[in-house]
């Protein structure tokens, strides 16, 4: 597999299209040239061409208008990732996973990492990022206005994949060195997929057992350790009715915390436990709440554990008793 792709400086969108490649053909090779018949022996020319066929990728022909349903724009990296996300998954899932996922969670887990980290890709290198903002925003006053702009400003300053990758770009690196800076972002990027697509698809997976094992009440109980606040996050109309999970923590013991409100306040508690047991712990929690084999509640109030399952699941009773709900500002 040959893959032609431009020289000089280097983005995120081309460098992480190459990594999802190279990951998944063992014997890739790169070439970065803007000479039309060097890029023409290759396999497949990304990001350079102005031509889109099975063999040609690039996005910045004035023809080229291919867009999410959402309204962000395709860039080298989501068309890599279209092309062969679903690939890249299946060799990993085999590689570094002890199950074989369901259809279901690979097509999620393949939604999830486009969403998580192809779009953003793509939305800096398109320069969609601030109109997409302002979309999202509709801000109609000059107050708001002021606020949206703030927010736009303060996320250019985030040291995401676009940031990092454009930092690889030694300001007086060219030629040899340059392509060295490149291999070498490409190489980091694909050590960074590689561990996204694992955690997507043991999350994905973690998700649908969560989904299978609540009842509707308003205390979702787990006996393993899954991802129960991405399946709330994602399923928001599911899990309407939810205020609290009970599940074991990584020491053996059993935690219970409330639920986030949202995936935009997902630091604000939807049932918050008690104030009078906040910042106790062991015996002193124990005679505030009147219930035996305690162990901590948060300051906060968001989280607090208890030595066994059967301690949890009456501290969880007496928490929804008892607890203070999340009113809004």
């Amino acid at each position: 597999m040959l893959i032609a792709t431009h020289d000089g400086t280097f983005h995120a969108d081309e460098t992480t299209a190459c990594a999802v490649i190279t990951y998944l053909f063992d014997n890739a090779k790169i070439i970065r040239t803007r000479n039309i018949e060097l890029m023409e022996e290759a396999d497949l020319i990304i990001d350079v061409s102005l031509k889109n066929d099975e063999r040609h990728f690039d996005h910045h022909s004035k023809l080229f208008t291919r867009t999410r349903k959402n309204g962000i724009r395709y860039a080298t990296a989501g068309l890599m990732w279209e092309k062969f996300g679903q690939e890249f998954l299946t060799k990993v899932a085999l590689q570094h996973l002890s199950f074989h996922p369901s259809k279901q969670v690979f097509e999620q887990a393949f939604f999830r990492i486009d969403r998580e980290f192809m779009e953003m890709v793509d939305l800096n290198d398109n320069g969609q990022l601030t109109a997409y903002a302002a979309d999202l925003a509709q801000a109609s006053t000059d107050g708001e206005r002021a606020v949206r702009d703030r927010l736009t400003e303060f996320y250019q300053n985030s040291p995401d994949i676009p940031y990092i990758v454009a930092m690889q770009n030694l300001p007086l690196a060219k030629g040899d060195a340059q392509d060295k800076a490149f291999a070498a972002t490409v190489k980091m990027l694909k050590q960074i997929l590689v561990p996204c697509a694992i955690n997507a698809l043991q999350t994905e997976s973690g998700i649908e057992q969560v989904l299978k094992i609540y009842d509707q009440g308003k205390i979702l109980v787990m006996h393993d350790r899954l991802p129960w606040t991405q399946a709330v996050l994602q399923h928001p109309e599911r899990f309407k009715d939810c205020l609290l999970a009970v599940y074991p923590d990584r020491s053996g013991r059993w935690r219970v915390q409330s639920l986030p409100v949202s995936k935009a306040l997902r630091f604000c508690n939807r049932l918050s436990a008690p104030e009078k047991w906040r910042g106790l712990d062991g015996a002193k929690l124990d005679e505030a709440a009147n219930l035996n084999n305690l162990s901590f509640i948060h300051r906060s109030g968001f989280t607090g554990g208890a030595e066994n399952y059967d301690a949890a699941m009456l501290l969880a009773q007496k928490w929804l008793e008892e607890g203070e709900a999340w009113v809004p500002a």
